[in-house]
């Protein structure tokens, strides 16, 4: 009975070793399918306007390297980022550096991310605070999140999880990517208040507009 025993739970181990190897391999294909199934990125500059505020967007490459960046001029503040990222079949940023100025300089916000891919984690420098995030699979900021979804060749109403960094903080943002016309696709951010809306073209992945809803007030951003 006792030898019966010690062979069943040895049996038990193996079949979970088994079914743990078999799972890896399952995640690491799915990983490779939609890795494959991004279009190629190419360089790109936008200009979007809302009233008197102006939004600029470039998207750049130097010596295989990405450069994505974007500016928002308003009367009251500037607030810009920089990210930069590699780009095979995944993208994979390795810094983000984001600054606010408020009323001309009376109040400047800086912040930093620095990721270390190989030890899976992130350096957030904001002013004095520094502080180190650990995280895990594909990461994100709302550039490259945004870069994605349009470069992702799946259309599904289906939600789509990613990993986003924001205000220190790594957060689990949910999309819908949507047919809105018969060349237009829109990519939609699920969210229990305010709203975020991109459309964009399906054949050149043009943006065409994109919609914000901040604190009850709505912005439309309209490619120039």
């Amino acid at each position: 009975l006792k030898e019966k025993l010690t062979l069943m739970s040895l049996m038990e181990k193996i079949l979970n070793v088994t079914r743990m190897n078999l799972i890896y391999k399952i995640s690491l294909s799915c990983l490779f399918v939609i890795a494959s199934n991004l279009f190629p990125i190419n360089e790109e500059s936008y200009t979007f306007k809302y009233k008197e505020s102006e939004f600029k967007v470039n998207l750049t490459n130097l010596n295989d390297e990405w450069n994505i960046t974007y500016e928002i001029s308003h009367p009251f503040f500037k607030l810009s980022q920089d990210t930069q990222f590699s780009y095979t079949n995944l993208i994979q940023i390795s810094e983000i550096k984001r600054n606010l100025i408020v009323m001309g300089g009376l109040r400047k916000i800086e912040e930093s991310y620095k990721i270390d891919h190989s030890r899976k984690k992130i350096k957030y420098i904001k002013g004095q605070l520094t502080e180190t995030l650990q995280y895990d699979g594909a990461i994100y900021d709302d550039l490259t999140a945004h870069l994605y979804l349009r470069l992702l060749n799946i259309q599904t109403d289906e939600e789509i999880t990613l990993n986003v960094l924001e205000r220190g903080k790594i957060r689990q943002k949910k999309f819908i990517k949507t047919i809105s016309s018969p060349d237009t696709i829109k990519i939609q951010e699920k969210k229990e208040k305010d709203k975020f809306e991109l459309f964009f073209k399906d054949n050149s992945k043009e943006i065409l507009k994109v919609i914000q809803n901040v604190n009850g007030r709505e912005f439309v951003w309209e490619n120039l």
